[in-house]
């Protein structure tokens, strides 16, 4: 359900809860992929190291990254959580749970925002088209 100002509400029983609004950028950091600016906290968070691959870009035919094989696609996926299942994904500040639910939680960028959605019950606006800048 949305309220007047077309923002996500969620009621649980009679409890109204407001859904955090965060922003997806490209960075403009030379070494990162993008920023999730967070407004309500005042802050942003840099994440994903540019040039390598993720699963989002393994899984693009148009990416230098594509795997065809699909059981080689798996192999990295697995690879990749081997590596960083212990990283704190358990925080929506984390750059590890920005990377593993974003760039590793689904085959596009669009299912990999939902499934950081969905875990930490916020709101993404997609302005990846757009760099960040700090305001």
């Amino acid at each position: 359900m949305l309220n007047m100002w077309g923002e996500k509400i969620l009621y649980t029983n009679v409890i109204k809860i407001k859904m955090d609004k965060f922003y997806l950028y490209k960075s403009g950091r030379a070494n990162k992929k993008f920023v999730m600016n967070m407004p309500y906290y005042g802050h942003a968070h840099h994440f994903g190291s540019l040039g390598m691959r993720d699963r989002t870009l393994i899984n693009d035919k148009k990416s230098k990254f594509y795997l065809e094989d699909e059981k080689e696609r798996k192999r990295v996926i697995q690879g990749y959580k081997n590596r960083h299942g212990s990283d704190n994904i358990n925080s929506r500040h984390s750059p590890g749970a920005l990377s593993w639910h974003i760039l590793w939680g689904g085959d596009t960028l669009a299912k990999g925002i939902k499934s950081y959605e969905d875990r930490f019950n916020v709101i993404v606006i997609d302005k990846t088209d757009e760099v960040y800048k700090k305001k």
